[in-house]
């Protein structure tokens, strides 16, 4: 039997959204060496970064940049902080959610996912997310919730049909306003 855990890790606004109206997704505030220090901890205990092909498109290129030594066009400059998450980034396994990518897992994303081993993190939109927590999959969620109301655009549970207890394992705040919360999710219907 393989050892797993899925933890869905995303920015949401306090509202729950992830992204503005118009799809795009929204500027979250800037992080500080604090926040920059948990997240960086969070993903070098992972082996696997699971994610969407719009996740992936938007985010790791840019990372990959960072990793090669080379500063992105829309920065001025990169903190220790930035370098070492982008080689913990480097060195985590990517598994792809798309249709149409080759080399992507597609069909069943349940059951790709299950078949992981170690701690696989979980990056994914609403669409893609209802259906893995509707069937149990996902484990844990990390959220960190940024202080500003979008009132507009994707919640992030907006496709998720089946409703779930949740156990807060940690809670932190951070000095730019955002809290990061982690949940376990619990089996059975809400109390």
């Amino acid at each position: 039997m393989k050892t797993r855990s899925i933890v869905l890790h995303m920015q949401t606004t306090l509202d729950g959204r992830i992204a503005g109206a118009d799809g795009q997704f929204w500027e979250p505030f800037p992080w500080g060496e604090e926040e920059s220090a948990y997240v960086n901890g969070f993903f070098r205990r992972a082996q696997t970064w699971a994610m969407s092909r719009v996740m992936y498109d938007a985010i790791v290129p840019w990372w990959e940049t960072v990793a090669r030594g080379e500063v992105p066009a829309d920065v001025s400059e990169l903190g220790p902080a930035d370098l070492e998450f982008a080689q913990i980034l480097a060195g985590l396994r990517k598994v792809v959610f798309s249709r149409s990518r080759p080399g992507a897992l597609s069909g069943d994303l349940a059951a790709g996912l299950r078949e992981l081993d170690g701690t696989v993190v979980l990056s994914a939109g609403p669409a893609t997310l209802g259906p893995l927590l509707d069937q149990g999959v996902v484990d844990e969620l990390l959220l960190a919730v940024h202080p500003v109301v979008l009132g507009e655009g994707p919640r992030l549970f907006d496709h998720t049909a089946v409703a779930r207890s949740l156990r807060l394992l940690e809670s932190r705040r951070f000095d730019g306003g955002a809290v990061v919360l982690r949940y376990a999710l619990e089996t059975g219907s809400p109390r």
